[in-house]
């Protein structure tokens, strides 16, 4: 084989790799998207189900009034959620940057939830689920599941694992 054909053959491999993950991308992001259309079909986004919460320190949170401003990002997850400890940093890194407020879904007592924070170094508004009564209001069925609230309405839903980058942009979008 030549040098100009072994430059061609490279290049084509190139371009196929492309081509291959454009379609790879393109399905993710569809299989991605029908999923979490099929996981959060039962939630209402009309209007947030529960607008006060009691968080794990005492104070109690007004989701409608906090979201009147800027978009709040809720974040139920569970201490014993395997994708939920993959999600759980990046929601901690968003909290420094924008509202947050997480709901911790059958996790234990408020003080078993504070020691888990606290050993992970997590720092955000936890309300504490423990019987799934609040989880059950907003229908949701799957943890991790993260909702966008605007105005006192649900904007965005995502379920599973997301990213960083993926949590800041249904913020900003």
């Amino acid at each position: 084989m030549t040098a100009k054909q072994t430059k061609r053959s490279w290049r084509m491999r190139v371009k196929r790799g492309a081509r291959d993950l454009c379609w790879l991308t393109v399905f993710v992001l569809i299989s991605s998207t029908t999923v979490d259309w099929w996981r959060s079909r039962d939630i209402d986004t009309s209007e947030v189900p529960v607008a006060s919460m009691r968080l794990l320190d005492g104070r109690q949170q007004d989701l409608v009034a906090m979201s009147q401003h800027e978009p709040a990002l809720v974040y139920v997850w569970a201490t014993w959620c395997g994708v939920c400890r993959f999600v759980t940093p990046s929601v901690d890194w968003l909290s420094g940057h924008a509202q947050v407020v997480s709901i911790a879904l059958r996790s234990g007592s408020n003080k078993h939830i504070a020691g888990y924070l606290a050993h992970h170094g997590y720092d955000f508004p936890v309300v504490n689920d423990q019987s799934g009564a609040l989880s059950n209001a907003f229908a949701v069925k799957v943890t991790p599941t993260v909702m966008v609230v605007e105005q006192g309405e649900i904007t965005s839903i995502t379920t599973g694992f997301t990213t960083p980058f993926g949590l800041w942009l249904r913020l900003v979008l």
